[in-house]
């Protein structure tokens, strides 16, 4: 049974060359968003997590925001390719925004004894990166491509990603995925082996 699960995951690669055209229609995507959120599991159930799906002129506007944002103070071979390849980004189909609600953690901080108030951000993170492994890999599923990036750790850059496009303030950036139909293969990938990595302690 597990087969099938492990092919899929094997499916998920970073993939940049991408275009602005999806084998599934919107509202498959939205489906696939949703069923990602609910089924991802957060410590203390916070459900801290967050999805924004942007598609057409609003993922355009999403990266010209970031490209004018990340850009400023570079230059010579470092803004050029900066600049291409958040160019590659913008030609894709869309993006998906992934956050915590940073309220609704620090909620839970006040609620608990102080002994466990350092795991809450280290379970957030851990939850945010099962969401979005899962998001990868159900859309390199449907035979879309996808890479995850960071832009958005810059809080200058949050900031204004939430006031542009009316999020709550409270939203903290975890990554953003844009995606699309990829038109080139991915690199080649070099694996460091398991067997070194791995160790069997049992009876």
């Amino acid at each position: 049974m597990s087969a099938s699960y492990l092919a899929a995951i094997a499916t998920r690669r970073t993939r940049y060359a991408l275009t602005d055209k999806s084998t599934i229609p919107d509202d498959k995507i939205e489906y696939i968003l949703k069923e990602c959120l609910l089924h991802t599991p957060y410590g203390w159930d916070s459900n801290c997590g967050r999805l924004v799906l942007m598609v057409g002129e609003k993922h355009r506007q999403l990266w010209s925001l970031i490209r004018e944002s990340v850009t400023k103070g570079l230059e010579g071979d470092h803004l050029a390719t900066v600049q291409k390849r958040i160019d590659g980004f913008h030609a894709a189909y869309g993006s998906v925004l992934f956050w915590d609600d940073q309220a609704i953690l620090d909620g839970l901080i006040e609620s608990m004894p102080p002994k466990y108030t350092p795991v809450v951000p280290i379970l957030a993170a851990k939850s945010a990166g099962m969401l979005q492994s899962t998001v990868w890999t159900a859309l390199a599923m449907e035979g879309m491509g996808a890479s995850l990036q960071h832009n958005a750790y810059d809080p200058a850059v949050a900031e204004q990603i939430c006031a542009t496009f009316g999020f709550p303030k409270t939203w903290r950036s975890t990554a953003i995925m844009p995606f699309g139909i990829p038109y080139a293969p991915p690199t080649d990938k070099k694996f460091a082996s398991a067997d070194e990595r791995f160790i069997l302690v049992k009876d």
